[in-house]
């Protein structure tokens, strides 16, 4: 009888893995599956260990109450995924996991989708202190200290993912989307499943084109349509923030939604100013998630291997958002061999990656992010820099579009979905707990500052807002 075993809610045939593992490499292999997988949000994985010391990769998607998404859209980012990693081994140096088999349904002897693939070697760069990153938790907060970095460290990885993403800006596709095979050993591009399209739930919205598009201006369009919908209709992801929005439950509120919306208008009538040209010359492809964790390193720190594919497409270049960004261009430009870049190159890549940090909505950062898109738009269009004096009032701006007659109207239909108020006392009460003194201190905080946001329309609740109440805690204690 066939050894099978229950891995975040899925059932697999572990001897049909070692037997397939087995027979791909003539190698004796063993799966351990007394340890517990590797998770992320989207998939699990466990290791294949062969004999000879080789390991590969058995990563699955979530099913069943942890599914990220519904099984057609997991088995297609999964497709993808495969035709995108074997695109970018044939046609760059950027080194990515290698596949060697892979199975984008249930039908198949192991009884779950799969990619079986290399191990990344070396160690991922969340294991050292990138403090750029700001999700990053404080030294203090972690189970093992982070590996030491210096300044130079940094520049020497930001400016190898700058060449790294050159090769990738000069593989050019013919239209904004994601990557397929097409049967007959080539690839063709097919519908984008790029985050902002996919995740959060987004592809359960219905009536959002998803492409593939063949220019910027209705691929942009069909990322705001996306956005939007988000804002009226699906729920807002998001530790004394928390406790602050938890009061009145803010993030799902109509107001809040509301000042999305408006968001996703100005953003609208802003995107004109973000189509690059690059159509005639195609798109280039970019990875969807580059963050420290799925970026590998040596003990040099030499970039070993870039992971996590899932949901890559093409489109406009954005880089990373760093300090280092200096680097990252100098990398950049260094690969291209002095090849002319257009003028508007970086200009460009900037608005875009604020564009793209908005439109996915991920983060709790957006009002800033919007503010440095907004500036860096209304540079573009006006030539102004930071250095003018004139300063754009955000605040005001949403204010103003929210007085206008449409957003009116879209304010009273968003507060038929508002809570009750006895059913906000009882989800309040859920995430604080029973009362003691930590969490009536707790409590304490969010509602003043829950009184000043209802007595200051523009107050912003960021980073410094709660680096500051940390401190005088500490010293009122």
């Amino acid at each position: 009888m066939a050894k099978t075993t229950k891995f975040q809610g899925s059932q697999f045939n572990v001897d049909a893995l070692v037997t397939l593992a087995g027979a791909l490499r003539n190698q004796p292999c063993t799966c351990d599956i007394s340890k517990p997988p590797t998770a992320g949000s989207m998939n699990w994985a466990v290791i294949v260990a062969f004999d000879d010391g080789v390991e590969w990769i058995f990563r699955s998607p979530h099913s069943g109450m942890r599914a990220f998404f519904d099984e057609k859209t997991a088995c297609k980012l999964l497709s993808s995924e495969v035709a995108t990693l074997e695109y970018i081994r044939s046609h760059t140096t950027v080194p990515v996991p290698e596949v060697f088999a892979s199975s984008a349904s249930c039908e198949n002897d192991i009884g779950v989708p799969y990619i079986v693939m290399s191990k990344a070697a070396g160690h991922s760069l969340a294991e050292y202190d990138w403090r750029w990153q700001a999700h990053q938790p404080p030294q203090s907060s972690l189970i093992r200290p982070l590996r030491p970095l210096s300044q130079t460290d940094m520049e020497k990885i930001m400016s190898q993912l700058g060449a790294m993403t050159l090769q990738l800006w000069q593989l050019r596709l013919n239209k904004v989307g994601s990557l397929f095979q097409d049967g007959n050993d080539g690839f063709v591009v097919g519908e984008c499943l790029s985050p902002s399209l996919m995740w959060q739930q987004r592809d359960s919205l219905e009536g959002i084109d998803r492409g593939p598009f063949s220019d910027e201006r209705a691929y942009f369009n069909a990322l705001l349509s996306a956005y939007i919908s988000h804002a009226e209709e699906l729920p807002f992801a998001v530790n004394r923030w928390n406790d602050f929005v938890t009061i009145g439950q803010k993030i799902d509120h109509s107001n809040n939604r509301l000042a999305y919306c408006i968001a996703g208008q100005l953003m609208r009538e802003m995107s004109l100013h973000l189509c690059s040209g690059t159509a005639d010359g195609g798109f280039p492809l970019g990875h969807p998630d580059l963050n420290t964790g799925n970026i590998f390193v040596d003990q040099d720190l030499n970039i070993t291997c870039i992971i996590d594919w899932t949901s890559a497409s093409s489109g406009s270049v954005s880089p990373p958002d760093s300090s280092l960004i200096a680097a990252f261009r100098a990398g950049f430009e260094r690969a291209s061999g002095g090849a002319q870049l257009g003028p508007n190159t970086w200009e460009q890549a900037d608005m875009m990656c604020f564009f793209q940090r908005l439109v996915g909505m991920r983060g709790i950062r957006d009002y800033h992010h919007f503010e440095a898109f907004y500036a860096l738009i209304h540079a573009s269009k006006w030539g102004k820099d930071d250095d003018d004096d004139e300063s754009v009032n955000i605040p005001g701006l949403f204010e103003a579009y929210a007085q206008r007659a449409e957003n009116r109207l879209l304010l009273d239909e968003l507060r038929e979905g508002d809570w009750s108020a006895d059913y906000i006392r009882e989800q309040e009460q859920a995430s604080f707990g029973s009362a003691g003194a930590a969490n009536d201190g707790r409590v304490a905080v969010a509602r003043k500052l829950t009184l000043m946001l209802e007595m200051n329309k523009r107050f912003v609740a960021d980073r410094r807002l709660w680096q500051w109440i940390e401190e005088a805690l500490k010293y009122s204690n």
